[in-house]
């Protein structure tokens, strides 16, 4: 979870893996965000709020009041692009007092 820092300094050790995977990180493809929230509501409310910017998202009941958010968008995983989804998807989680978990997405080989 941690603050932004972190998540965007994982964001540059993702793009070093992902470019020795020879990942086409210019692709477009399904990236996933991950967040966790203590009230049901809350999810849904951040769930709502990244709809509007573009977002699929969904809320899964975990234990009885805990949720899991997973927010996905077709994009890029460049670092300036995989940076500004996480700092949007951040932003919002922590509006809603989520912890945000972080992002994956396939890798997709270079042709």
């Amino acid at each position: 979870m941690g603050d932004i820092r972190q998540h965007l300094s994982t964001n540059v050790e993702q793009y070093c893996q992902r470019m020795k995977m020879r990942d086409d990180v210019d692709a477009p493809r399904e990236v996933e965000h991950v967040a966790l929230f203590r009230r049901m509501r809350d999810a849904a409310e951040a769930a709502r709020d990244l709809e509007s910017h573009g977002y699929h998202a969904e809320v899964t009941r975990r234990k009885l009041t805990r949720a899991t958010l997973t927010a996905t968008k077709t994009a890029a995983v460049d670092v300036d692009t995989a940076d500004a989804m996480t700092e949007e998807v951040y932003t919002i989680v922590s509006d809603h007092d989520g912890d945000y978990d972080g992002w994956g997405a396939p890798v997709l080989a270079r042709g």
